[in-house]
């Protein structure tokens, strides 16, 4: 009996240490991109160069400080990657709050909207949405953003059903309130939750497809320095170099691994 109540007390703590150790990793990415715009950029050596004190990492194909140019890159990529969040969110939300408050033919017509948008693999989506922007790293993040909205649009119309429902709702109602004068007072409190949990969530999603989109050359400038774009120029010498792609491709994983155990943690509180 003790030891069962000693496991289950201990479990509970367990759960909040690891939303801890993720946010400590998420700031220091933010610490290091911060850090890399005070400080100079380190003078350029030899191509592939090794570790030494000047390049703690060594030089990539070009000279540049391998190091330095990692701690860059995260702030972009996360940049991208919660703008894209962002905008899922927010077209997502009102589409889906849309659909749940109207009924009858218009979330009729919406949820087929979804259920085709849905159909289409949402890196397919954004690379059409790519061809007709151009490349660019708010180009990347409207592509991204637009293909995980149909995503938030499902979750928020199942919540509004839910809602339009409830006696306080149909009161709103009853009295000629607005649409949108119900979505911010009745439907946008109650489904904020639940969408901003999921929205963690989706941000290790949308920070996968930002970094595959760069990997293309979907990104910024070529000089820039982007997560996605390092690993495919550390692909380019991977047998020279292989710990350069390793190491993008770990903090890469990682750092989607924090952001979903964050998601899940906000579900939980949640009670999802």
């Amino acid at each position: 009996m003790n030891q069962a109540g000693t496991l289950s007390s201990s479990l509970p703590s367990e759960r909040r240490d690891i939303p801890r150790a993720a946010l400590l990793w998420l700031l220091v990415i933010i610490a290091g991109g911060i850090w890399t715009v005070l400080f100079p950029v380190p003078a350029q050596g030899l191509p592939l160069q090794s570790p030494s004190w000047q390049h703690w990492l060594g030089t990539d194909l070009l000279g540049r400080d391998f190091g330095w140019r990692l701690l860059a890159g995260g702030i972009h990529t996360l940049a991208v990657a919660t703008a894209a969040a962002c905008l899922s969110i927010l077209l997502g939300g009102t589409w889906g709050m849309a659909a749940g408050v109207s009924g009858g033919w218009i979330d009729r017509v919406l949820n087929r909207m979804m259920d085709v948008a849905l159909s289409v693999p949402a890196l397919i989506l954004a690379l059409v949405i790519l061809a007709a922007l151009g490349p660019g790293e708010m180009a990347v993040a409207i592509a991204v953003g637009v293909g995980g909205a149909a995503t938030f649009a499902r979750l928020a119309r199942a919540e509004a059903m839910q809602i339009r429902n409830r006696e306080y709702f149909l009161a709103s109602r009853a009295l000629a309130a607005r649409g949108i004068r119900m979505m911010r007072s009745h439907l946008l409190p109650n489904i904020a939750g639940p969408l901003s949990a999921y929205g963690a969530l989706h941000f290790g999603w949308a920070l996968v497809n930002a970094a595959s989109l760069t990997f293309l050359g979907f990104g910024g400038s070529p000089s820039a320095a982007e997560w996605g774009r390092m690993l495919g120029e550390a692909r380019l010498v991977f047998w020279q170099a292989p710990a350069q792609a390793a190491a993008i491709a770990l903090v890469l994983a990682v750092t989607v691994l924090a952001v979903q155990r964050i998601g899940r943690w906000g579900m939980e509180r949640d009670g999802r």
